[in-house]
């Protein structure tokens, strides 16, 4: 039953609750089990289409070029398949068809993790996600719907490096916040915009760990906790909640920081290259809100989602910004002009 709850996008909603709990009382009132096993089906995801490809999600009705697509939950919708909106010049619901002239709008929300979580998708799927988006055909362009602090750094290299290798161009666009691991990946976009010069924020750049020690704590409850090792395994798990870190583990945990923290540097400065102001060190840890973060060019632009899919589309048609854009923009710019009113 935790199984069949927990591998739905609804486990989290109050309403399933009182459904499931009328359905399963029904069930034991007539003698049955809560659950047949007889009766389960292969469980289907809803961020996965019927080929095994991560879904996207695309934004409120109307706001994207005329897409037709009915608002729920939260302005966002789940699409079946790999969502993809047109970008650019309105063209009504039916151009949304139109071969290579789709922007898909990949969301990065919440804390980034490697295997993601109930509330948010992992960097695995994210990566998956922006490949699939480089297969397919109909998609021109990418944008990355970013507000997170950031998180893991295990799993944020790997979807920065397919961020920065993608085919096509990737606009990032930054919705109230894109900090540390966030940032990291948002760098390496051709382009960033931030929705707000007062209430969105970019930044906090470098890397950090934590070690609380509980020691003084358990000593207080009567606790004593003490750690036995393999005579050879003098080093394993040293840098734990209940011993004190001698100064070789803090070392060694700074070197691995500082390392880690120089491969961000030099991502964030790839990735953004010139644009970095030489006025600042942006590299500090600081969070910048949005006026300032343009300013020192951690964004481009401040701006709306509406604003990033329209520079993806912008970058589509004239074959900038991803590695190997001649291959998709000539079948762009037909669609685009197909689908483009004439006078």
């Amino acid at each position: 039953m935790y199984d069949a709850i927990a591998g739905s996008c609804w486990a989290l909603e109050a309403k399933y609750y009182s459904i499931a709990k009328a359905a399963i009382l029904a069930r034991l009132e007539a003698g049955l089990p809560a659950l047949d096993a007889s009766e389960s089906k292969p469980r289907s995801y809803v961020h996965v289409d019927a080929k095994g490809y991560p879904t996207m999600w695309v934004t409120q009705a109307g706001e994207l070029a005329g897409v037709q697509v009915a608002p729920q939950g939260h302005g966002l919708n789940l699409a079946s398949g790999i969502a993809q909106v047109l970008a650019g010049r309105s063209g009504g619901a039916s151009s949304a068809n139109t071969s290579g002239s789709k922007v898909a709008v990949i969301p990065i929300q919440g804390t980034v993790q490697k295997r993601g979580g109930y509330c948010s998708l992992g960097t695995k799927d994210l990566v998956a996600q922006v490949q699939a988006a480089n297969r397919d055909p109909e998609i021109a362009a990418i944008v990355l719907d970013i507000d997170s602090p950031g998180g893991q750094v295990d799993g944020t290299e790997e979807l920065a490096q397919a961020v920065a290798l993608s085919g096509k161009p990737v606009v990032a666009y930054i919705d109230g916040l894109g900090a540390s691991a966030a940032y990291w990946i948002a760098s390496q976009a051709s382009h960033i915009f931030i929705n707000s010069a007062s209430t969105g924020y970019a930044g906090s750049l470098g890397v950090l760990c934590m070690s609380i020690n509980q020691s003084a704590f358990l000593e207080k409850q009567g606790v004593k906790v003490e750690i036995l090792r393999s005579s050879r395994a003098v080093d394993k798990a040293r840098l734990n909640p209940v011993e004190e870190m001698d100064a070789s583990v803090r070392a060694s945990v700074q070197a691995d920081l500082d390392q880690i923290g120089e491969t961000f540097i030099a991502a964030v400065t790839k990735g953004r290259g010139e644009k970095l102001s030489t006025k600042e060190d942006v590299f500090t840890g600081k969070v910048y809100k949005g006026s300032d973060a343009k300013k020192y060019g951690l964004v481009d632009a401040i701006g709306s989602l509406q604003d990033a899919v329209n520079k993806a589309a912008s970058l589509a048609q004239s074959g900038r910004g991803g590695n190997s854009a001649s291959s998709f923009t000539q079948n762009f710019n037909s669609a685009w002009q197909t689908s483009s009113p004439t006078s």
